[in-house]
């Protein structure tokens, strides 16, 4: 139920965070993939490979005939949903045995933490590798308040 590696190309932690990476900046190029996961060239491109090779991604023509951007594939779309839906099971579960006051105070808290541990845009890429944007960036996101520099959100407070 909440298998995060169902797959063998998806067996580590990197190649996670390098697909949903590629789901969260459709087109990118190797290098905003590779900062966005804090990976060194040689190693973004073994995991992109790798991702080609388990058929999650495409390389697509690039901006010049030297480079390619990465996009998901039909078979790596569902996977990035299946891997969100398995993260949301587990923190629900999680935080499901806390009182509807306690989870306030968590958020509360964790907005705070995140919104200081952020340094900066590309910082801010590495802490949100497994986040889902959709919901976290409506709701008001600690991490791109803070690369962005906005003011911290507040919701969450008791």
């Amino acid at each position: 139920m909440y298998a995060l590696n169902t797959l063998p190309a998806l067996a580590g932690a990197t190649a996670r965070a390098m697909l949903n990476a590629i789901g969260q900046y459709p087109g990118a190029s190797i290098e905003l993939l590779r900062e966005s996961v804090a990976l060194s060239h040689p190693a973004a491109v073994r995991a992109v490979a790798g991702l080609v090779e388990a058929g999650l991604v495409e390389k697509l023509a690039g901006a010049d005939k030297r480079s390619v951007s990465i996009a998901l594939s039909a078979a790596g779309r569902r996977e990035v949903k299946r891997l969100q839906r398995a993260r949301e099971a587990m923190l629900a579960r999680i935080v499901g045995h806390l009182e509807p006051k306690d989870r306030a105070a968590l958020e509360g808290m964790l907005i705070k933490m995140l919104w200081h541990e952020t340094r900066d845009p590309s910082h801010a890429m590495q802490l949100c590798r497994f986040c889902d944007e959709g919901p976290c960036l409506k709701a008001g996101c600690p991490i791109e308040c803070r690369g962005e520099g906005l003011p911290m959100p507040s919701r969450g407070e008791p």
